[in-house]
């Protein structure tokens, strides 16, 4: 069995690097100057999945522990394929930008980028987008679960628990789709013809690479989703706050009567004589 520990400790750690990978992703988008605007698009999602790792890094290890190691373990997983998605993106843009220098782009590029690489790019900010959605929904579970550590179920964090629950199936539903929309692109081009063209053939062998890893993702990422929605339950949520204690005092009521108390007190009767 995993050490949730290490697991915790490993979210962490390819956070880090998922951010190093966002980061370097952004830093090549920025400096191609009159992008199409499918490029300044992918910009925003790689900001917004960005500023979702940072969320997660503010995160103690400890705290990740509340959601159990199979969860975590899940959010690494998903984080990490971020990080490969951004890795990989970026190792096509440098090839389609080759003749380019100092972020202007070269006419042939330009064709490449605002043309023919259209919708990798899109598909590429969709994926970014369903990445963000699932790691938001992580830490929004997570946050609940601190909340509620050293406290009871209060009416707010009741309203808190059934926001948190609408966003997660929101989330949910649109993981389905593009899991939906992700196999039937997939079974497209695998029953398509090679008309025995190099150009063709790479072109299809890139696409069938991103739709396979897209596809792959996705179903980690629902995966995460169903767990986080099971965990925002009011009964799951109920299991991390402060068990509440019922003390009753016999019917002794004069002299002194000592007790330790665990946890929170939500009941008090003195009986008499």
């Amino acid at each position: 069995m995993s050490d949730p520990l290490s697991i915790t400790a490993s979210v962490v750690g390819i956070t880090v690097a998922a951010l190093h990978g966002t980061r370097r992703l952004l830093e090549d988008l920025q400096q191609l100057k009159d992008a199409p605007k499918t490029v300044k698009r992918l910009v925003e999602e790689v900001h917004s999945v960005n500023t979702a790792l940072t969320l997660v890094q503010d995160v103690e290890d400890r705290e990740w522990e509340l959601l159990g190691a199979d969860l975590a373990e899940l959010l690494r997983t998903t984080i990490f394929n971020c990080k490969q998605a951004c890795d990989l993106f970026r190792t096509d843009l440098q090839r389609w930008t080759r003749h380019s220098e100092d972020g202007k782009l070269a006419w042939k590029d330009r064709a490449n980028v605002g043309f023919f690489k259209q919708a990798q790019i899109k598909a590429m900010s969709e994926q970014l987008s369903n990445y963000r959605l699932t790691i938001t929904s992580a830490v929004s579970i997570v946050t609940l679960y601190i909340s509620v550590r050293h406290s009871h179920i209060t009416e707010e964090i009741k309203k808190t628990i059934s926001t948190t629950q609408a966003e997660v199936k929101s989330a949910i539903t649109t993981a389905d789709k593009k899991l939906v929309i992700l196999e039937s692109k997939l079974d497209d081009i695998n029953l398509s013809d090679d008309d025995g063209a190099a150009g063709f053939i790479e072109g299809k062998s890139e696409t069938l690479r991103q739709l396979e890893g897209e596809l792959k993702a996705a179903k980690v990422s629902q995966k995460l989703l169903n767990s986080l929605l099971s965990k925002s339950q009011e009964e799951a949520v109920a299991k991390a706050a402060v068990p509440s204690t019922t003390v009753t005092f016999g019917d002794q009521n004069s002299g002194l009567q000592a007790g330790t108390i665990n946890g929170g007190v939500n009941g008090i009767s003195f009986g008499g004589k």
